[in-house]
């Protein structure tokens, strides 16, 4: 299948939609459910902040180690086989987790869960743009991160209405498992329906040569860094938060993340309209901007739940538009097979910050007694990423669609 073939301005929508619903497997089952369910968990397994922090750094450093083995194998293996290779590295790692009776087992299958992280999001977007003009890849890839925040919106009512028929508010175990069974569906389903072309062979390109290809590169990665630090914390530990500092019931504080998975969906889709307008770099740093002030109202326990909402359901919509912002700003300058490459070295920087993130933000909540210094970081870190990006020139190249022959 040709991108080439194409009419300039057909946009294959049933495609990316399929494509898309691979990032919930790895953005939303593997990661965010934790957040969702750690209330319940920690009761269940006795997990001190500390614990909790590790959780989400053993998660993240395993999606850390799948970038690096993506990054330096993207050149040789087609993209949609290392997409399904997530998808049934994941899948196993919900499955243990669902099991789990220790807290032990909960790390595997966390870690699991991440591993296959590297494989879906570094190709995801790349199989999902295919034959989609430069002019309408923030558009595209808007939906990517819009189907995740469907999928945000639909853990938490999901989790609530088990809980209900259980009659327990304790309950965890059925979620994993039943995100599992989704994502065995989805693979079949990818691999029936999607036909991807197959890419030019091309050398392994990781290492920080592949990233000169982008103009600005040195302040797109800590911009990312910086990112990755923001959003691996604030999810993980908004139930937390909202219980202990914010006084919501456990039922409230669940369901608010369906409100986040609601923003996502706006905000992904909006800012990625909003950036083949306005630019990925300026659009970027708007992004970032409000997400710090979203920080800013959990951190000063601004004395309103409806004000504390409003900010989670905005972090939502930035938090799920910056990533395929990322993608996008990197689809624009580099060729089919060697994208995920070049964002996997990207990512590379990006991991250590969001592995860190959440021990850090969980050592700060265990040092002081509350989630304030916790999210004054946060805020913070989301500041800086905004002035890397909002000191950046808008780029104007366009990735060319083959691979360098030469």
């Amino acid at each position: 299948m040709n991108g080439g073939d194409l009419p300039a301005e057909r946009v294959r929508w049933g495609r990316v939609v399929l494509v898309a619903i691979s990032g919930v497997v790895s953005h939303i089952f593997g990661r965010a459910t934790i957040g969702v369910l750690l209330p319940a968990m920690t009761e269940d397994l006795e997990l001190s902040d500390t614990l909790v922090g590790a959780l989400g750094s053993t998660n993240m450093g395993a999606y850390f180690a799948s970038v690096v083995i993506v990054t330096f194998t993207a050149g040789r293996i087609e993209p949609f086989t290392l997409l399904r290779a997530g998808i049934i590295t994941s899948t196993i790692g919900l499955a243990v987790v669902g099991i789990a009776t220790t807290a032990f087992f909960v790390v595997i299958g966390t870690a699991l869960a991440g591993l296959g992280g590297g494989g879906i999001w570094l190709t995801a977007p790349i199989i999902a743009s295919e034959g989609v003009p430069a002019a309408r890849r923030g558009a595209a890839l808007g939906v990517l991160t819009a189907t995740m925040g469907a999928a945000f919106i639909g853990v938490p009512i999901a989790t609530e209405a088990m809980r209900s028929v259980a009659g327990s508010d304790a309950i965890w175990r059925p979620v994993w498992l039943a995100e599992a069974a989704i994502s065995v569906l989805l693979l079949v389903a990818l691999t029936l329906i999607i036909r991807a072309r197959r890419t030019e062979r091309v050398a392994a390109v990781g290492g920080l040569g592949s990233l000169r290809q982008i103009g600005g590169w040195k302040r797109a990665v800590v911009a990312y860094m910086a990112f990755g630090y923001t959003t691996s914390s604030f999810a993980t530990f908004l139930g937390l938060a909202l219980e202990r500092d914010h006084d919501f019931s456990r039922s409230a504080a669940t369901l608010v993340y369906s409100g986040m998975g609601a923003g996502s969906m706006v905000g992904a889709l909006a800012f990625g309209r909003l950036s083949d307008r306005m630019g990925r770099p300026a659009t970027m740093a708007t992004v970032m901007a409000i997400s710090a002030s979203a920080g800013l109202v959990l951190a000063a326990r601004v004395p309103s739940a409806a004000i504390v909402v409003a900010a989670v359901v905005v972090f939502g919509g930035t938090s799920f538009a910056y990533p395929s912002l990322t993608a996008t700003f990197v689809r624009d300058h580099v060729t089919d097979r060697t994208f995920a490459a070049v964002f996997g070295t990207m990512t590379m920087f990006y991991g250590p910050a969001a592995i860190a993130g959440p021990s850090a933000s969980g050592w700060l909540a265990d040092r002081t007694g509350s989630y304030d210094a916790t999210y004054w970081t946060i805020a913070a870190m989301a500041l800086l990423s905004c002035v890397c990006m909002a000191t950046m020139r808008r780029s104007r190249s366009t990735a060319p669609q083959q691979a360098p022959t030469g």
